[in-house]
């Protein structure tokens, strides 16, 4: 991993990782270890869904109505987003588009920004980017394709990691977004509104997010990251009741920002 002095930036210059010379997004490993399946499924993804679905609808006009969501996942958010716009999402695991197709009955296809599959409008008013940018090798190009696909005046929304956050500060190497699996382009707020004006869009607001995680879901990701020494004390906790360990508990730490951009 790179980190310019300057700016903050951190980059994990070999790319994704590749499972079988495929990535682990299309693999389906992303979504299926460490833990990661509780993240993805719990009902706390849906209380953040409508978290963001309130910050679009505070700023995008009623007459905006074709939204699409990109690395839609499960497809948690379209689920939410379907009762104000017209939604259409896209995904490189075929698993996830499945899951979301069957449970949420949304308009979740296999594909990505570089490939849309037919039936994707050409053009749409809002796009949703949700933790996305930090996954992308070439972030510049994403952000003028996603230019192109908007209408005039069109909405970006988006969410990534804080690289100059005061959490990313103090923690610095165990950053636990520094993940260069999968991470491997982290920005700070200055540095991402720099590259998404140069694309060709006005930073509108930018603000953070937090979410509900399940006691399970922080305790299996700290003994992932910590490893070591450490895992035995988690692997411990980890015995705790059922119903401490299935309890949600709301974490904000401002280092997860989100951004609101309009087309010029």
């Amino acid at each position: 991993m790179f980190r310019c002095s300057a700016c903050a930036h951190i980059q994990v210059p070999s790319g994704v990782a590749l499972v079988d010379g495929v990535s682990i997004y299309e693999a389906g490993q992303l979504f299926e270890t460490d833990g990661n399946q509780e993240y993805y499924l719990d009902e706390g993804t849906l209380g953040a869904a409508r978290d963001k679905l309130r910050f679009i609808e505070r700023l995008v006009d009623p007459d905006h109505r074709l939204l699409l969501d990109l690395g839609a996942s499960y497809g948690h958010f379209l689920s939410v987003a379907t009762g104000r716009f017209e939604s259409y999402g896209v995904d490189a695991s075929a698993a996830a588009v499945e899951w979301g197709r069957r449970e949420f009955g949304i308009r979740n296809l296999v594909g990505s920004l570089y490939d849309l599959p037919p039936g994707v409008p050409a053009r749409v008013d809002v796009i949703t980017a949700w933790d996305v940018i930090e996954h992308l090798a070439e972030p510049r190009e994403a952000l003028a394709r996603c230019r192109e696909r908007l209408t005039t005046n069109g909405w970006l929304f988006m969410s990534t990691p804080d690289a100059g956050s005061l959490m990313a500060g103090v923690l610095g190497r165990r950053w636990y977004y520094q993940d260069p699996l999968q991470h491997i382009n982290l920005f700070s707020r200055r540095n991402l509104a720099r590259i998404v004006e140069a694309a060709g869009f006005s930073v509108r607001e930018t603000r953070y997010f937090g979410r509900q995680y399940k006691v399970n879901y922080i305790l299996n990701r700290l003994r992932y990251l910590t490893g070591g020494a450490a895992r035995p004390l988690f692997n411990a906790l980890m015995r705790l009741p059922e119903g401490v360990r299935s309890a949600h508990v709301t974490i904000k730490l401002h280092d997860v920002m989100g951004m609101a951009a309009q087309r010029r």
